[in-house]
């Protein structure tokens, strides 16, 4: 008395496997001649939400290791910030957010870097990146044309104010009441949060606080949410 006990796949599990049914494999099929090949499915292949954080994440990590080596070891990367009127420097345009005059400073960028990034990363990545690109740049050119030459330029307050100004307007550049209910909630409570700070940090200051640079970076979140939305309402036009 004999009996066969070998495992087999359920349908579904051939399915998942073999991209077919058990059947299509099997010799009364027909189809033996083309054998199914395996297929697995990862964690790889799914749609990973959290993932569009992870920018903000690294930004943010990037700026603190620049720090702890520029004050542990006996180099100045400060030389490598955006200095006003000096051509040579301009490289400075993407060093200099990640350079800080000490941890203060530092600090006083991470909360609202952190917050804001992150409320911007929800709507994914690449929108992440393509607001830090065009802030990072309006508040680094502002700064390096109205600041009196031989000036160093270090910090991300500058891109820490074009989030702010990003997410603070944004309401009025959708048609979608959904999104514009939710987009003026998230403006209120940041101008709510930050908008003393921020007003008072784009006024002329004596203590070496580049307001030049958060004024041209709020007008360069204004810009980008002008711009990005503009370019999504038309490509929805056209599809």
């Amino acid at each position: 008395m004999s009996s066969n006990h070998s495992p087999r796949f359920s349908d579904e599990e051939s399915r998942i496997l073999f991209g077919s049914d058990s059947s299509a494999g099997s010799p009364h099929s027909g189809r033996s001649a083309n054998p199914p090949v395996a297929h697995l499915n990862t964690s790889v292949d799914r749609d990973h939400h959290l993932s569009r954080f992870v920018p903000v994440l690294v930004l943010l990590a990037v700026m603190w290791v620049v720090e702890i080596v520029d004050t542990l070891l006996p180099i100045d990367l400060d030389r490598f910030s955006l200095e006003s009127w000096h051509p040579l420097s301009l490289y400075g345009l993407v060093t200099s957010p990640l350079l800080h005059s000490g941890f203060g400073h530092l600090l006083a960028n991470t909360f609202p870097f952190l917050v804001l990034g992150i409320v911007i990363a929800v709507e994914g990545s690449r929108r992440f990146w393509q607001v830090t690109a065009i802030t990072a740049l309006a508040s680094g050119l502002g700064a390096w044309l109205t600041t009196l030459p031989g000036h160093h330029i270090v910090g991300a307050s500058g891109i820490v104010f074009g989030f702010f100004g990003y997410l603070a307007v944004r309401t009025w550049f959708t048609d979608d009441v959904l999104r514009k209910i939710v987009y003026f909630v998230i403006g209120f409570f940041i101008f709510v949060t930050y908008g003393a700070s921020m007003i008072f940090g784009m006024l002329p200051q004596a203590n070496d606080i580049s307001w030049q640079g958060h004024l041209f970076g709020l007008a360069g979140g204004v810009f980008a949410a002008w711009l990005l939305h503009r370019r999504r309402a038309g490509a929805e036009q056209k599809s």
